[in-house]
């Protein structure tokens, strides 16, 4: 059998095909995730498209409340609620998956904290 560069881009193009089958399964079958927001700061606003959990608006403590179930959290908030949360959240078993700071010049904030936790 003699190997070719076009057979070898093919069985490529064929495993990667089948490989993401199961992944987009796996995608799929995942927890949707709860937003986390402040609707005072303009990105953490539109972040959110009016939905999810808005910190404006619920104590921190009504926030646990409604985050008690949850197996994926998402956020875009400013530090100081950030660690408040990541400590409750924590607490329930989750664990960060994926934390950045993102410009806020609309909000006039140094930066806001884009952050994602998932249960382990």
């Amino acid at each position: 059998m003699r190997t070719t560069r076009r057979g070898v881009l093919k069985g490529g193009a064929l495993a990667g095909a089948v490989a993401a089958v199961p992944v987009a399964a796996h995608a799929s079958a995942q927890a949707v995730a709860v937003i986390v927001h402040d609707s005072r700061l303009a990105e953490s606003a539109s972040f959110a498209g009016g939905r999810g959990i808005d910190l404006a608006a619920v104590s921190l403590r009504d926030a646990q409340a409604a985050l008690e179930s949850a197996t994926r959290v998402e956020g875009l908030t400013r530090w100081s609620d950030w660690t408040v949360l990541r400590g409750l959240l924590e607490e329930q078993g989750l664990r960060r998956t994926a934390e950045a700071r993102i410009g806020a010049p609309l909000s006039g904030h140094d930066g806001l904290l884009r952050w994602s936790m998932a249960a382990r």
